[in-house]
């Protein structure tokens, strides 16, 4: 049954189906024909949907790789193109060496106050057998061993954030599949082959950062003498992890920056095949691509480090309380001796701490420290732990090596091979069908309302 009425500039069209009618606003200036009233109606419409499917598009669209407000992963959000700054009258896409620039010299503090802190240390004193309290004796190991594992959840985040980034980037599907800015003007700095390391720098930097204050808090846990300055040491390097996220907030303020968005966003599934067949050793739709298998991928070589990692500051913590010594100690040695070495290792070694001294001599307070001659504590007990180390602590403690090792694998290397073999990733098509076709229904349903005027 047809019905048409004209109500306050409004008419009611019949639908394509039983009891269905599409509202179409025709509000016509008096000086013009109205002979068009239909079309611009449905073309009102069609615009309507078009919107509807790009937003569902959208979702369906996103690659579920995130990243964090910091400045180290500012740097590779900028690379894709999603770092806006925003002013009065136009938006401008932020270059990821703009960003390095200011990520560079926020690593250098960080290890700066890191190694002042290392030196602060009494390194050489021993583990065990320290001026305690009676009362203190029985819970201290126990507060230190909390502390040492709070340490490991707390930088968790961080270290899997920045492993995740480093695989996504050094991915090659990931610079064919995921959208990325085009400048007209020099397109070639925004190609692959500029934005890449710098942002894989910054990722690495990064994970430096965590891994080194992962392996410090050991070693600064170990040689507290109380609860309270465990739990404040605890809490300062904390602090010097959490500095990239500082420098974000206030270069975002100053600057006027924002991310474009949460995660980043795959291309149409033919700009990916189109641009995946130009490249060379990259095939359509392998399993390297999104949503076939690349994430799961990526995840299970980040487990694969992570238990490595964690597994190997394990060992490392077991074999510092064998022998009586702090993990941090040999640390300082090595670079000690990495220092008085006349190759391009030692020059870089020293270049560095010239660096993170701001000028300063490299070996003024670390020849203090470290060498013999001038009262350092550096002898072949503090030698650097090699692998037959580490292979005697698994042998005098295999029950303790062992389960601690299976735990590691249940808990980051299992859940992803589970999500690998019995888990794969949909095809976009199988993921999109439902939506696709019903945007396709409500098109033709658009070009047939057209049709009918």
């Amino acid at each position: 049954m047809v019905i048409t009425a004209a109500i306050s500039g409004t008419m009611l069209v019949p639908g394509l189906f039983s009891r269905e009618c599409t509202v179409v606003y025709a509000a016509c200036p008096e000086e013009s024909d109205c002979d068009d009233v239909g079309e611009k109606g449905a073309s009102k419409d069609e615009a309507t949907l078009d919107q509807m499917q790009r937003s569902k598009l959208e979702d369906l669209e996103d690659s579920h790789v995130r990243f964090e407000e910091d400045m180290y992963d500012a740097v590779t959000v900028a690379a894709f193109g999603q770092l806006i700054l925003e002013l009065p009258t136009e938006r401008i896409h932020i270059h990821p060496v703009w960003m390095f620039v200011l990520s560079a010299p926020l690593f250098g503090l960080q290890q700066a106050a890191l190694l002042y802190l290392r030196l602060s240390q009494d390194l050489g004193a021993p583990v065990h057998n320290r001026e305690e309290t009676e009362s203190l004796q029985a819970f201290l190991p126990l507060a230190k061993t909390l502390m040492i594992y709070t340490m490991a959840l707390m930088l968790f985040p961080e270290l899997l954030g920045a492993l995740r980034l480093m695989m996504f980037l050094v991915n090659p599907t990931t610079w064919t599949d995921i959208e990325r800015y085009k400048s007209e003007w020099l397109p070639c700095i925004w190609s692959p082959f500029c934005v890449c390391p710098v942002s894989l720098a910054s990722e690495m930097l990064k994970f430096c950062v965590g891994y080194v204050v992962l392996t410090d808090s050991v070693s600064i846990v170990l040689a507290c003498n109380s609860v309270q300055d465990t739990i404040f040491n605890s809490l300062a390097l904390t602090f010097l992890v959490e500095l990239d996220n500082k420098l974000w907030e206030v270069a975002r303020s100053v600057f006027h920056l924002r991310y474009e968005g949460e995660q980043f966003k795959l291309r149409p599934e033919a700009e990916r095949d189109a641009t995946a067949s130009q490249v060379w050793g990259i095939r359509p739709r392998s399993w390297l691509h999104r949503k076939h298998g690349a994430a799961a991928l990526e995840a299970c070589f980040t487990s694969a480090v992570f238990m490595f990692c964690y597994c190997r500051q394990f060992l490392i913590t077991e074999y510092s309380l064998r022998t009586d010594t702090l993990p941090m100690a040999r640390d300082m040695c090595t670079l000690w001796e990495l220092t008085n070495k006349n190759s391009w290792v030692g020059e870089l070694a020293r270049c560095t701490l010239r660096l993170m001294c701001f000028g300063a001599h490299p070996n003024g307070l670390l020849q203090m420290v470290c060498d013999p001659l001038y009262g350092g504590y550096c002898s072949p007990k503090f030698r650097r732990i090699e692998l037959n180390d580490m292979y005697e602590v698994i042998l005098a403690e295999p029950t303790a090596t062992i389960s601690n090792m299976v735990t590691f694998a249940v808990v980051l290397l299992i859940p992803q091979i589970f999500q690998l073999a019995f888990l794969p990733e949909r095809g976009e098509d199988q993921a999109a069908s439902p939506v696709r076709q019903g945007v396709h229904v409500k098109k033709m349903a658009v070009q047939k309302l057209k049709a009918s005027y």
